[in-house]
């Protein structure tokens, strides 16, 4: 159902300031913007309304009546056209008379008709109620106009409640692109992250006491018709899709599989700009290969010792129950994974990460990163298809000859063996859908393998690294058995090695075996 026009279209665009119990004054932010006009200050008390079976948010929708001193102010938001990295809905709001939501008072016909029929205003009840402060300023930035708002105060419901303490930015008129580039600006200068749910959401998440939980990457879907410029784009949005769902699930869980996800996320996008990298203006090449390698360095620590402790330690713990050093030692290594933790997730509150996801979803805006050369500018309007035919042709290429006779390679080759199959892997996926789904998707599953195979030779590399330090930190330990320990725990390692390499022979000859699935059909 098509609603509204574009006057009723609401683009904005939150950062979240840090729970730290101290509320900010407005004069600050007044600064910051560079206002010069004083703050409209408001008290703002919002009911929002929902069925017994919350219709209205399975359908993407939010009713609230909000209190603006004697005056109520009825709004229904609704689902509009996405626009990267900002919120974006479409807005019908009208001043009411009385406490309970007025179909009346909904513009646009089509969707009153639909709530009629439904009858969601007659069954509607409250569901949880915000309070806050607002101090706001309208200020300039390049041809548009942008409201400043800064709210703070609680969500409450029956389930209990949630702090408020964000900065809005809502286009009032212009461009979407300035809300970027007035945002970048704050957060430089203020501790803060990319917004990625409403109010709403929040509110909703906190009444059915919901948390995020770890997403997997979305299918890449690419149309015959699409560009190679066109399959980047879509690339970078479906890796910051995977890495904003999992920023929350860590925020919100101890869940291993977030931290993972969240990687994976980087690594795709990571081998997504070497893939493109003759497509991409230098500049912004450098600037994100820079920020998604520091980004993904944080989290590094963290996800070993959960694949140090979930595939090592843990096993052996209980086969070994009642080794003391052993316990020990497993308690040491979850001391420190609580710590690589909080090391990451001070890593999502560093300036760095917003200022980073902000200037991406702002090249995407823009085009900026598209390569500007006469040879970039032609790779850019290539057949996405055509790009993907020379791309995994040349590197399967590679991984073949690599991998060549795989019993001759070395430890330090196969490492090279796994990640070259990664990077095949990820290209794979992102250009499957321009191709036969039968034949690509027997071609993931052989790469699949090889990963799975070569996955605890580098586990226990890194796992080596990790040992020395763990069982240094065993303080009542003796040398002897600190190294007994080790060679403990690395023959445990080698018989798993052993047993993966065994079967790896096959799984290789099989993937040789397999016929390309790009090309002509």
């Amino acid at each position: 159902m098509r609603l509204g026009t574009m006057k009723n279209r609401e683009i904005e665009l939150k950062l979240v300031l840090p729970d730290s119990g101290s509320k900010m004054r407005p004069a600050t932010l007044r600064r910051l913007i560079g206002a010069n006009k004083a703050a409209h200050l408001q008290n703002l008390e919002t009911i929002y309304f929902d069925t017994p079976d919350s219709w209205l948010r399975r359908h993407g929708m939010a009713l609230r009546i909000r209190r603006r001193g004697t005056r109520r102010i009825q709004t229904l938001k609704a689902p509009a056209e996405a626009v990267d990295g900002l919120q974006s809905f479409l807005e019908f709001e009208a001043e009411i008379n009385g406490a309970r939501p007025q179909l009346a008072a909904i513009s646009d016909a089509k969707l009153r008709r639909w709530l009629q029929k439904e009858k969601i205003l007659e069954t509607a009840r409250p569901v949880f109620t915000t309070r806050f402060e607002r101090a706001a300023w309208l200020i300039k930035r390049g041809e548009s106009e942008i409201e400043v708002a800064l709210d703070q105060g609680d969500i409450t419901s029956r389930a209990g409640s949630m702090p408020i303490a964000e900065i809005e930015l809502e286009l009032k008129s212009g461009q979407p692109v300035d809300l970027f580039i007035c945002a970048e600006r704050l957060a430089e200068d203020i501790p803060s992250r990319l917004g990625l749910v409403t109010k709403a959401a929040r509110g909703y998440a906190l009444v059915e006491g919901s948390k995020a939980a770890p997403v997997r990457a979305a299918p890449m879907v690419l149309g015959r018709k699409d560009s190679a410029g066109d399959a980047f784009g879509a690339l970078m949005r479906n890796c910051l899709e995977q890495l904003r769902a999992n920023e929350a699930a860590i925020e919100q869980s101890e869940d291993n599989e977030a931290i993972h996800q969240f990687r994976v996320a980087i690594r795709r996008f990571r081998a997504g700009i070497g893939a493109f990298r003759e497509l991409i203006d230098d500049g912004a090449h450098a600037v994100m290969s820079i920020d998604l390698r520091w980004l993904q360095r944080q989290f590094g620590p963290a996800r070993d010792l959960d694949v140090l402790i979930a595939d090592t330690l843990v096993p052996m713990h209980a086969r070994l129950h009642g080794q003391a050093s052993m316990a020990a030692l497993l308690s040491v290594a979850e001391d420190a994974r609580n710590e690589a933790r909080r090391h990451a997730h001070l890593a999502l509150d560093n300036p760095r990460y917003a200022v980073m996801l902000l200037q991406i979803y702002r090249q995407l805006h823009t085009d900026g990163w598209c390569g500007s050369t006469e040879e970039a500018r032609a790779g850019l309007a290539r057949p996405a298809r055509e790009f993907a035919n020379a791309w995994l042709g040349r590197t399967h290429r590679r991984l073949v000859r690599l991998g060549g006779e795989h019993a001759e390679l070395s430890e330090a080759e196969l490492h090279r063996l796994r990640l070259l199959a990664k990077k095949m892997r990820y290209g794979a996926q992102t250009f499957a859908s321009l191709y036969r789904s039968k034949r690509s998707e027997k071609y993931l599953l052989h790469l699949g393998a090889i990963q799975d195979h070569l996955g605890s030779l580098n586990d226990a590399v890194v796992g080596r690294h990790l040992l020395v330090d763990l069982i240094g930190r065993l303080k009542d330990l003796s040398p002897q058995d600190a190294s007994l320990l080790q060679g403990v725990v690395l023959g445990w390692q080698s018989r798993r090695i052993a047993q993966d390499l065994a079967g790896f022979r096959g799984t290789w000859e099989a993937f040789r075996a397999q016929k390309k699935f790009w090309g002509d059909d």
